[in-house]
Formats: C-alpha cells, sequence, structure tokens
C-alpha cells in the first residue's frame, strides 16, 4: 500500500494511447429530475444498461458515468459509429433525447482505468454542442471512420469549443431518417428525369412532324451560306475551351491570373519526423492528412501580377519595393499576409468570383513534398541547382526544376504566406487538409523558406510565423483555388 503514496508510482501506473472517445448526455436531465426524481432514476439505470451493452456489442466499454451522461471508449472510429448508430437510431419509447460528441485523440490512462485527457476533453466539448438527438464528431473521428460501410456525414463548419485557443471542424453524423431523407432527393431527382424523358419519347413523334419543314429549311441556308465565303463573328469570337480538372492539368482563368496546376489529393503524412535535421518543435506530432483535390499556384506570385492589380485598383493601392532587384517575373516581396488578402480580392473579382484564396498549410505542405517523404521534394538534401537559399537575392520564378508536382520554387526563393493560424503543434489541427483559424490570431503561417535562409528552413515540414501585418524582403506567397 505504501507505494500507492509515491507519486511516481502513480506516474509509472499511468499511460497514454489513442482512443475514440464517445460522450453522451441526456437531454433535460435536470428537469426531469425535479419533476419525479424516483422515475428519473429509473429512466438512467435503463438507459445506462442500454448503453452499456450497445458499446460492449461494438467492443467498447463505458467506464464513467455521471448524474446526466456516459462516457465511453472504443478501439476505433469505426465501431465508435456503430454504438453511436445504434445508441440514437434505436431508442425505446418513453426514453429521453439523447446528444452525442465523439472524438479520435491521445488518452491518458489512470491506474483505476478512469480515462483523462484531450481526447476526453474534445468529445465532452463536442456534445455540448450537438443537437438533441444528434451526434457532433470531430474531423479527426471523420476521417477514421468514413470508410464504414454505414458512415454518412454532413458538415457543421468549425466550432469554437470551451476552454480551448482554436476551433475544431466538425461533421454531423447522420440518423437513419436523415440518409433516408438525402437517399428520396436522389430517388426523386432521377423519377423527374424519367419523367421529363418519358413525355419527350411520346411527344417526339408529333415534334419531329412539325420540326421536319424547319430543320429542311435551315440545312438548305447552311449550304447557301458555305458557297458564299464570308467572315462571321463567330469565327472572329476566340476559341472557347473547357476548363477540366484532370490532376497535373495547368489553366488561368484570365489573362493577369496565375498559372495554376490542379492536384489530386489524397492522404499524406503531414510533419517531420523526431530524426529529421533541423526538425523544431512545432512540426509534429505526425499524424495522416486527407487533402481534396484544388490547385495551386504553378509559380509564386509575381511582381507583374501584383503591378497588374495595382493598375486595376486593387490591392490597396500599395506598391512593395523590390530592394532593387528588378520587378516584372521576380516574386513579389514585402507583401504582408493582409496585403495577399488585398490580391485576393482583386483576383477574384478579376476571375468572376472563382474561389481563390491562400493554401492551408496543409495543402502547402502536400504540395511541396510531391509525394517525397523526404526533407525536401528532391529527397534529403537540396542543393543551389534546385533552389534559392543563401543568396543575395531573388531569382525570377521557374528559375530551377519543377518538383514532380510541376510546380517551382516550393522551397526557397520567397517565403510563402499560408492561410493558417500559428498554433504550436498539430494536437487539434485538422486532419481534412482545413487550414487552422482563430477568432484573434496574432500570428499567420509561411512556409518554404527565402533567398537568405539556410537549408534547414526549406524543408517540406518546418514553419515560420509572423503577424499578419508584417512587411518583409523575404515574404511572398502563391494562390490555391477550390474546384467545386
Amino acid at each position: 500500500m505504501a507505494e500507492h503514496n509515491n507519486p511516481n508510482a502513480n506516474a509509472e501506473e499511468r499511460t497514454i494511447r489513442l482512443a475514440s472517445i464517445v460522450s453522451v448526455d441526456i437531454v433535460g436531465f435536470s428537469t426531469m429530475s425535479e419533476r419525479d426524481q424516483r422515475n428519473a432514476a429509473r429512466k438512467v439505470e435503463a438507459l445506462r444498461t442500454r448503453i452499456d451493452a450497445t458499446a460492449q456489442k461494438h467492443g467498447g466499454r463505458l467506464f464513467n458515468t455521471a448524474g446526466d451522461g456516459f462516457m465511453l471508449e472504443f478501439a476505433s472510429a469505426g465501431s465508435a459509429l456503430g454504438a453511436i448508430q445504434d445508441i440514437l437510431d434505436k431508442r425505446s419509447k418513453g426514453e429521453p433525447q439523447l446528444r452525442v460528441g465523439a472524438h479520435v485523440g491521445d488518452v491518458v490512462v489512470t491506474a483505476t482505468s478512469d480515462l483523462l485527457g484531450h481526447g476526453v476533453n474534445v468529445a465532452a466539448r463536442l456534445q455540448e454542442l450537438a443537437e438533441p438527438g444528434s451526434a457532433l464528431v470531430s474531423a479527426e473521428f471523420r476521417s477514421m471512420a468514413r470508410s464504414s460501410p454505414t458512415a454518412a456525414f454532413q458538415s457543421r463548419g468549425q466550432k469554437p469549443l470551451d476552454n480551448m485557443e482554436q476551433r475544431v471542424q466538425t461533421f454531423e453524423i447522420l440518423s437513419k431518417r436523415q440518409k433516408f431523407a438525402r437517399a428520396s432527393r436522389k430517388v426523386g431527382g432521377m423519377a423527374m428525369a424519367l419523367a421529363v424523358f418519358g413525355v419527350g419519347a411520346y411527344f417526339s413523334p408529333i415534334a419531329w412532324r412539325y420540326a421536319q419543314p424547319l430543320l429542311q429549311q435551315q440545312a438548305a441556308q447552311q449550304t447557301a451560306d458555305a458557297a458564299t465565303p464570308q467572315t462571321s463573328l463567330e469565327a472572329l469570337a476566340p476559341e472557347v475551351i473547357p476548363v477540366t480538372y484532370a490532376p497535373g492539368h495547368a489553366f488561368r482563368d484570365c489573362d493577369n491570373c496565375p498559372e495554376m496546376v490542379v492536384l489530386s489529393g489524397g492522404l499524406f503524412t503531414m510533419g517531420s519526423p523526431a530524426n529529421e535535421a533541423g526538425r523544431a518543435r512545432d512540426e509534429g506530432p505526425q499524424r495522416e492528412v486527407s487533402i481534396r483535390p484544388f490547385a495551386i499556384g504553378k509559380y509564386e506570385v509575381t511582381f507583374a501580377q501584383w503591378d497588374a492589380c495595382l493598375a486595376g485598383g486593387g490591392c490597396n493601392g500599395y506598391s512593395p519595393a523590390d530592394g532593387g532587384w528588378g520587378r516584372g517575373e521576380r516574386p513579389v516581396t514585402n507583401v504582408s499576409w493582409d496585403d495577399a488578402q488585398a490580391y485576393l480580392d482583386w483576383l477574384n473579382a478579376q476571375a468572376g468570383g472563382l474561389r481563390y484564396r491562400l493554401a492551408s498549410e496543409a495543402e502547402w505542405e502536400y504540395a511541396a513534398r510531391a509525394g517525397a517523404v523526404g526533407a525536401y521534394a528532391y529527397g534529403p538534401r537540396v542543393t543551389a541547382t534546385q533552389a534559392t537559399f543563401r543568396a543575395r537575392q531573388t531569382t525570377p520564378v521557374g528559375a530551377h526544376e519543377a518538383n514532380a508536382f510541376a510546380l517551382f520554387d516550393m522551397h526557397g526563393n520567397v517565403g510563402e504566406w499560408v492561410e493558417d493560424c500559428y498554433a504550436a503543434n498539430y494536437d487539434i489541427a485538422p486532419v481534412d487538409g482545413a487550414a487552422v483559424q482563430a477568432d484573434n490570431c496574432q500570428r499567420r503561417v509561411y512556409r518554404g523558406g527565402g533567398f537568405a535562409d539556410r537549408e534547414p528552413v526549406l524543408r517540406a515540414a518546418a514553419r515560420q510565423s509572423a503577424r499578419p501585418g508584417q512587411r518583409a524582403q523575404g515574404l511572398g506567397f502563391r494562390v490555391a483555388r477550390a474546384l467545386d
């Protein structure tokens, strides 16, 4: 017994593991207890028995019970998803409504097999935000559970959680009723299309009888026109080439728009391993991130493109200094994160409201790695023939070889602003590639390293940050664009 009074002994008995945590809350428990305490206790006990049995059925366990809620642990998000669906969809008659929150994260296991830590806290905070009869889960949970054949989620956006600085990307698990409604809408749309097709098929012989003389007259006119040489407006019009979003395809939305390259997206490991030379603490923990297809600038935004924004009345009238190195195709420098947002506003107006933006940190690192797992897209080292670094000035964009995604200067030349608010680690960063946001963001992230930096700063995982309004000679940006 004496060793249990030793704080070091208690510390040794605690382990840390990754777990899927489900927090279940009884809606209106206080009111129910005030009206009839004995009846409320019977309902809670019956509910506890059902939830405990459901958790065991799906390979989980009930590890904590409060007066109005239950905490469950599962080894996988898929198992937790099955239990949540059973808990919500198989509610018995007279059972009080529930709301559920779920998260996948690290937990501390105490000597009594209770669980503590960030993973438990996030699940509990999500449960507090859930609507009665629904389940709200984190992006980490959705990412790991989405392969389940019964999984169906709907985005609920980024939510602020109590006592946490960063917002969490959230998703609602669709119930059987909601999935049925979604399927019904699809079936209804198909039925409408078939009905239109059927009506067209029925009336087509009649329509053909009336249309045939008109078609013959049009054909005769086209034959006469072909015999008479003339220049038509159609011939003078520029050829319209539809944009195809196949991976690797390059395109521009307007003459002054940056050239974009389509990336296919997919899963990749973000962050650096502990043994990578030059690694900083804020580059972890490593985690798997899912990236949706998107487009990103083939080059860093140039002075020529910035000056086009100025000439068009945009960019807040700000003309950044070029250091005496020249403008043109050199990357624009001395621009802040706020300045980049002003350029994006002008660019979106030029391109007809298309969704140009800065890349998220995850998207940027995915693009910089270009499928490689080393410190750089070219392997464990980078050379002066592959990037501009330890130099006195920038070089024109595209002066070095492209990476495997046909992107230039992802390492070196200028540091590139990304959308994210800086956080000291990836503990609660989204795993769906979204940017980290905060209501009062003091610092924004930039990536890639600049012309004056040393090699470690150029690594794909390396992170730097500055105030959103800060302008510096080594700071520029490239743009990203959504495809939907």
